[in-house]
């Protein structure tokens, strides 16, 4: 009769092993341990975190077993969680000299190359381990692997290849189908998405995998509608799918239905424990609704939980500008950028907050950091030139605009705003001309430029030029 398995008794026969080993060195003795015994002594040290340990097991066991591929397989792994990859894989080379078939070498060696970032070498010798290992379902996650790698090189659509392949082995293979759906998302290209899962879903109706992402697919093409379709099919097959539920919640808050989004948000807490960030986009919803009570209740619960959201204290600092609370607002602004210092988001609401204050120095400052950061930002040096035309000069503000210029030669609103504010300082060639600009570009910004400066009606040249791009 076989004997049941007993852990206990296989932790004593490792500790006797240990105590056998460490009183061979301290006797300066030499004692026999066959591969498999050497292979229990190095997991024992590694389990214990003992590296040099396992180490000195290592040097010992390839003294009376130089040629045994295993203990070379653990000489590398040992090279390798110690930062010595390079170590690892000239150990692991000269072991597949000896033994080219093992699978077990060069499965190390493709971790190996996947780790220090070389995904072309990972990718031959994890096509090698394919050719080698029969098992099937072995070979399956060697080639989900193949296809993580071609993702680390962009080259999605062989990635997408390998694993249509491995979904039509096993059309319920979770991860497969949402690696499909990340590898559609990274090449962006919602309507193949679209079209696969809708395929998908026609010969497998009940995969709410395929409705989920299906819903994914349809909520990053903006079709937001169909994407709340889609996340219901996956409810109805999934009642307690809570991620369904937060995305469909997410697509109703796009579509600015922020109360249903708000009790949609809410139902993901029957199904999983309440998070940070659902409580972070509940927030948001009552943000957008104007009901700032809640809105603070539901930033300050996400912030109870996790005391590291950076996005939730600009949330908060953001609705307490808007109740006039700044001190508050500057204090939780600056939280939000010691946790995140580089977020240009967050350097914006700081300078809006700045300017709101007059601070216009510091406003200045915060609205470069935003540059520095996001260089394609076109509506910061609007917003510098305003805050110093209110408490400076409209003298200075047209300079910074000027600078403006020299950093985005196609921001055509920068041309605009400064036809308005030439033509206030009574520059009215000037102005012409940098309205022409714009214009000529985008006949849409006249309206923008009329409401920025409403008198420009009283400049018969200025009205004329508009009449032009009518």
């Amino acid at each position: 009769m076989e004997e049941d398995f007993d852990p206990y008794f296989e932790s004593n026969d490792d500790l006797e092993l240990s105590n056998r080993f460490e009183r061979m060195l301290e006797m300066n003795e030499h004692y026999f341990f066959d591969v498999e015994e050497f292979e229990d002594l190095i997991d024992f040290y590694l389990d214990q975190n003992n590296i040099k340990q396992a180490k000195k097991v290592i040097e010992f066991s390839l003294t009376q077993h130089p040629s045994s591929s295993a203990l070379k397989l653990k000489q590398a792994q040992i090279y390798a969680e110690t930062h010595q990859p390079i170590k690892a894989l000239e150990v692991l080379n000269a072991a597949e000299q000896i033994e080219p078939f093992n699978s077990d070498i060069l499965l190390a060696k493709a971790s190996i190359y996947s780790q220090i970032r070389q995904p072309n070498k990972a990718i031959e010798n994890f096509f090698k381990a394919t050719k080698i290992i029969d098992d099937q379902i072995e070979k399956a996650n060697i080639l989900l692997n193949i296809a993580f790698e071609y993702e680390n090189l962009s080259q999605f659509d062989k990635a997408l290849t390998i694993l249509k392949d491995l979904l039509k082995e096993n059309p319920e293979n979770e991860t497969v189908l949402y690696e499909i759906a990340f590898c559609y998302n990274l090449k962006n290209d919602s309507d193949n998405s679209i079209e696969f899962f809708k395929e998908f879903i026609d010969e497998n109706p009940f995969s709410y995998i395929a409705w989920f992402n299906l819903g994914i697919a349809y909520n990053k093409a903006e079709l937001f509608e169909k994407a709340i379709e889609a996340y219901d099919y996956a409810i109805a097959i999934k009642e307690d799918f809570a991620a369904a539920y937060f995305n469909k919640a997410n697509s109703l808050a796009l579509m600015e239905k922020y109360t249903e989004a708000i009790n949609v948000f809410r139902e993901t807490f029957n199904y999983e424990e309440p998070d940070a960030t659902t409580y972070y986009y509940i927030g948001e919803c009552f943000e957008k609704l104007e009901d700032y009570p809640n809105a603070e209740n539901n930033y300050l619960k996400a912030i109870k939980i996790d005391v590291f959201y950076a996005d939730v204290f600009a949330g908060l600092a953001v609705i307490y500008e808007y109740q006039n609370k700044d001190q508050q607002a500057i204090e939780n602004i600056k939280k939000a950028l010691e946790l995140e210092a580089n977020n240009s988001e967050f350097w914006y609401i700081y300078g809006d907050i700045l300017a709101k204050l007059e601070q216009t120095e510091e406003a200045v400052v915060a609205y470069y950091k935003v540059m520095e950061l996001d260089e394609d930002n076109e509506d910061v040096w609007l917003d510098i030139a305003e805050v110093v035309k209110k408490t400076d000069s409209v003298d200075k503000a047209i300079l910074f605009l000027y600078e403006g210029l020299e950093k985005q030669p196609s921001n055509y609103q920068i041309y605009t705003r400064l036809a308005a504010l030439l033509l206030e300082k009574g520059n009215e060639i000037d102005a012409i001309e940098h309205l022409n600009i714009a214009l000529s570009q985008n006949k849409e910004l006249a309206q923008e430029f009329l409401e920025y400066y409403p008198d420009a009606i009283h400049f018969p040249a200025i009205v004329e030029t508009l009449e032009n791009y009518k």
